[in-house]
């Protein structure tokens, strides 16, 4: 069964500490290189079930994957799906999508599921921590019900939520929880999509959708050198994208919506324009 060790600058509670998007791509690819060979484009969503232990940043745990099951939100809402730690199962993350069903394919199945890994990789070693703690000196002891640690992917909406969204977001706004969600995008993207494999996809792509490909500097800081934008041109040259977005929602198994956002998360799409 695969199992994924993995690191993050990370406090001493084992929380994230000030990671960039391009920080979590990198750990998301380190977690790719341990799941699949460098020429695979797509992953299954067999493969990624299959993941049963983590070991991130010195803490190992077991990872219990349920996609059989429809899952409820507290309020008993059908939501796409959760992880959570509960402290009466120790060194015990679990993870829980909904399964296939009108309006969730494969691929969005897929998608929630290594949205909810990504919260496994950066919120299961905090929580775990937490709850060996148990409470400080000064905190109320309650005898009731334990806290079970969790969040809550509630739609498909929930996963378009990019990195750059910060742009448009009241500072006091930006949560613990805001972030943490931002990151389990971002690696949700990168290990699906990665920025290299989507690149000589494009390479192949656009010229058989008529979609050309414009080179020059990079404008993306963490990644210098020469990027690529792409371009069309006449009446057609949105449907000539939108072909080049299904063709490549296939060969990474995901939907064409995805395709898009990870094209543009990666400079190959200008933001806001009429493309993205």
């Amino acid at each position: 069964m695969p199992a994924l060790t993995l690191d993050y600058r990370h406090c001493d509670r084992k929380r994230p500490r000030f990671i960039k998007h391009s920080e979590v791509e990198a750990i998301a690819l380190m977690a790719r290189q341990q799941l699949v060979a460098s020429t695979i484009d797509a992953l299954s969503l067999a493969l990624l079930r299959d993941v049963t232990r983590l070991k991130i940043n010195g803490v190992a745990f077991d990872l219990v994957v349920d996609t059989q099951n429809t899952v409820h939100d507290e309020g008993g809402n059908p939501v796409l799906g959760i992880c959570e730690y509960d402290p009466g199962v120790p060194d015990t993350a679990m993870v829980s999508v909904s399964p296939v069903a009108e309006g969730a394919g494969d691929e969005l199945v897929l998608s929630t599921l290594a949205h909810e890994i990504g919260h496994a990789v950066f919120d299961s070693p905090g929580w775990i921590v937490d709850a060996s703690r148990g409470p400080g000196l000064f905190d109320a002891i309650d005898d009731g019900a334990r806290k079970v640690y969790r969040t809550t992917t509630r739609d498909g909406d929930h996963l378009a939520k990019s990195t750059s969204a910060t742009d448009g977001v009241a500072p006091a706004a930006r949560t613990e929880e805001y972030f943490a969600e931002l990151r389990a995008n971002e690696f949700m993207g990168s290990l699906l999509v990665p920025r290299q494999r989507l690149y000589a996809a494009i390479e192949e792509l656009a010229p058989e959708n008529d979609v050309t490909i414009v080179r020059g500097p990079s404008l993306d800081p963490d990644y210098p050198g020469v990027g690529m934008t792409l371009q069309t041109e006449g009446d057609f040259g949105f449907f000539y994208l939108e072909t080049l977005k299904r063709a490549v929602a296939k060969r990474f198994n995901v939907t064409p919506r995805f395709a898009g956002v990870r094209m543009e998360r990666y400079g190959l799409l200008k933001t806001g324009g009429p493309f993205s």
